[in-house]
């Protein structure tokens, strides 16, 4: 499907006066600047799984990578605060690499207290917190409150989602978690949500001693907009797909048949390149 084909559709799925603005990561930078107060959440799609989210004097990075440095943007980060969280430790969710072009002395890394065992931690802060902790992300300026709540890893390693709220919005990143059955509780405690970043690819991969079984590690474009509306989400933005190789294997056409499903049960789509920005305000 065409990019042309896609905006048209999008734009007939969202009404106008619900639909929030997309701004290119091409804009003058004082434009995006001009955004930056404590009313207006700025979220940027990175490479991936990845996002950014602006607001007030706080950058705030989930999953953030540029582990392959060919197709990756490079972080950027604009505020005086600069800290991060991660869904689990796998190496395209957590990249300490790219964290460290971004981050200072005052950045902090937070991660759910049973991840961080698996983590390399040299030369980071980094606080575990309690499943269903809140904790003031923005570290002292209490632009954003994040809290972990429950996802279930493709291969059994502990693995959350991350409620993220600030500036009267609400959104919720689900990593490349699994289909599970803690979607209306956290709808119910948390919801509703402003946009909700869901995986789309049904991965499946061959690497080591992993064998593909046939059986998806990652949700599919259906389950995806399927949880979206369990979640009460304005509207649904897919991420973690676009990327088979030989021994990484995705659902055919992700991105077609997430449009599909999302017009099938009444979804609202939200597309978004890297690199391209969406603004809550």
């Amino acid at each position: 499907m065409k990019r042309r084909e896609l905006l048209k559709y999008t734009a007939s799925a969202i009404s106008l006066t619900a639909l929030p603005v997309i701004l290119k990561s091409q804009q003058n930078d004082r434009e995006n600047k001009s955004l930056q107060n404590h009313d207006v959440m700025k979220i940027q799609r990175l490479a991936w799984a990845g996002i950014k989210i602006e607001l007030g004097e706080t950058t705030l990075y989930i999953d953030a990578t540029s582990y392959d440095e060919q197709k990756d943007m490079k972080l950027t980060a604009e505020t005086e605060y600069r800290h991060a969280l991660i869904t689990h430790h796998h190496p395209d969710h957590y990249d300490p690499a790219a964290l460290k072009t971004v981050f200072d002395k005052r950045s902090r890394l937070y991660c759910y207290e049973d991840v961080s065992p698996w983590l390399d931690t040299r030369d980071f802060r980094i606080q575990p917190v309690k499943l269903h902790q809140p904790i003031d992300a923005s570290r002292w300026t209490g632009d954003l409150v994040a809290i972990p709540v429950p996802a279930v890893d493709g291969f059994g390693h502990p693995q959350v989602s991350w409620v993220v709220q600030g500036g009267g919005k609400k959104i919720i990143h689900c990593g490349d978690t699994l289909w599970h059955g803690y979607w209306r509780d956290i709808a119910i405690a948390y919801g509703p949500f402003d946009i909700a970043f869901m995986p789309i690819n049904a991965a499946r991969l061959t690497q080591g001693k992993v064998e593909d079984t046939g059986i998806p590690a990652v949700m599919n474009p259906e389950q995806a907009v399927v949880a979206s509306k369990l979640l009460n989400a304005k509207s649904v933005c897919p991420i973690h797909y676009g990327r088979p190789s030989e021994n990484y294997f995705e659902t055919p056409d992700p991105e077609k048949n997430f449009l599909r499903f999302a017009k099938e049960r009444n979804a609202k789509p939200l597309l978004l390149n890297e690199g391209e920005y969406i603004i809550l305000s």
